[in-house]
């Protein structure tokens, strides 16, 4: 469940209490493991505190349940799964570490104490915080192997950003590199990547300004006086929006736009990226070598750590499958409002009287785990015991982790869903990724 800032939202979210399935409701019928590997195994174990953490946080004030969603996700989504994985683990911690062991059995026991408690969500968010630092030595570098790629991309694009601007929501980070043939699928997946005259390949690398998520969806130009160029968003080592271009020698400012980026949010991102935002690069060309007058990257806020909204989303997945070039995560939540483009403008869409769900897909790179945004996302939904089939166009939704949703009314019995992604239009580099669609397949009964 997403926090709500909107007033109007929150009174909405209050009257629509009694409807809201538990997670019990929500959850699948026999879905298997996510983890393997010990490392993934305790990497999850934290993603579930940290979830537990983020939820009671919307949940509960001076000792009182103010968001029963919020509350049952936390205990059922977070707390219970991590005690279930904590069972199953703690013999495999004890044999390496009993310290830590004994640490973390103690640390959740005190954590679901404070949950049954209603205690403040400072000290739930302390208790968690404790658990997860007795963990870290059985991760290497003290990271979970699910959030290493995502890490790693946004150091490399911190090396390669020559100047970053932070103007309004977003972060403008100035690259440059010697000209590429930037590479497309067609809709029949050929591939062209045509050549052209150019003396660098610009780039514009997008980012949230407090967390450095990458912001795709968004229609991004840049000027020096020849006329606005529009930069593509190409999809490599981190995504980026870019160009071949040619650029003058000498001394001139790169004057950047972007407009509002046109994707569905979630109450909790409404507040943010509504504007147009500018920066203005001041640059200096001899040859082949570009320099920008402007301070290099700096931290992300202090209670954001890179990586969190892939833990989360890991975390929410009832199961996950990977497919074609994705890992794919189902998601089922109780049904809550969100905000569509229409004409230009954020409309929203309120959760109706007799919705009962809202579905999620949350949908990764396979083999780094970075979250892909931009794809077209649909579910086909089968009763497997009346047979009907009816299928759901999910939105592009910002929120706590980018992801894809539709909310709807859900008919009891089982079913069999059918993720179908179709791949975003990003530029690439190379052959080889996201040439084509891809389908998951996954068993889904919520319980009465």
């Amino acid at each position: 469940m997403r926090t709500l800032l909107a007033i109007g939202v929150l009174v909405f979210a209050a009257g629509c209490e009694q409807k809201q399935p538990s997670r019990a409701q929500l959850a699948p019928k026999g879905s298997g493991e996510k983890a393997s590997s010990y490392e993934d195994q305790v990497g999850e174990l934290v993603g579930y505190l940290r979830f537990t953490t983020n939820e009671y946080a919307a949940a509960v004030r001076d000792g009182q349940v103010i968001d029963k969603q919020e509350f049952d996700e936390a205990t059922l989504m977070g707390l219970k799964p991590a005690e279930r994985a904590w069972k199953g683990l703690s013999v495999q911690v004890g044999a390496k570490d009993a310290a830590a062991a004994k640490a973390v059995t103690e640390g959740i026991a005190a954590l679901r104490k404070l949950v049954d408690a209603k205690e403040d969500p400072a000290k739930v968010a302390n208790a968690v915080s404790a658990i997860s630092k007795a963990l870290e030595g059985q991760l290497a570098g003290g990271v979970a192997p699910a959030l290493r790629a995502t890490i790693a991309s946004v150091r490399a694009a911190d090396a390669d950003i020559k100047g970053e601007i932070v103007a309004d929501d977003y972060r403008f980070g100035f690259v440059t590199f010697a000209p590429r043939p930037i590479g497309h699928y067609d809709d029949k997946g050929e591939w062209s990547a045509p050549q052209s005259a150019a003396t660098h390949l610009l780039g514009i690398v997008v980012r949230e300004k407090g967390t450095k998520r990458p912001l795709a969806s968004a229609k991004v130009t840049a000027d020096w006086g020849a006329g606005a160029v529009t930069l593509g968003p190409i999809w490599g080592d981190y995504l980026f929006y870019g160009a071949n271009v040619a650029l003058p020698e000498g001394n001139f400012t790169v004057k950047v736009a972007i407009e509002p980026p046109k994707i569905c949010r979630h109450g909790d991102a409404l507040a943010s990226f509504m504007t147009e935002g500018r920066a203005e690069f001041k640059v200096t060309r001899h040859g082949a070598e570009v320099t920008v007058e402007a301070p290099r990257p700096g931290p992300v806020i202090a209670d954001y750590r890179i990586g969190c909204d892939v833990e989360q989303a890991v975390a929410e997945s009832i199961e996950l499958k990977e497919e074609g070039d994705y890992r794919i995560g189902f998601i089922a939540e109780g049904p809550e409002p969100i905000w569509v483009w229409e004409s230009g403008k954020l409309v929203s869409r309120p959760a109706k009287e007799d919705d009962t769900h809202h579905l999620e897909v949350a949908l990764f790179e396979r083999g780094t785990n970075r979250i892909v945004m931009a794809a077209q996302v649909s579910l086909e939904m089968k009763n497997r015991t009346t047979g009907a089939t009816r299928t759901v166009e999910l939105h592009n939704l910002l929120s706590e982790f980018a992801h894809y949703g539709q909310t709807l009314k859900v008919d009891s019995g089982a079913y069999e869903v059918t993720v179908r992604v179709v791949p975003p239009k990003y530029g690439l580099l190379e052959e080889g990724k996201f040439r084509g669609s891809a389908t998951a397949v996954f068993l889904w009964e919520p319980r009465s």
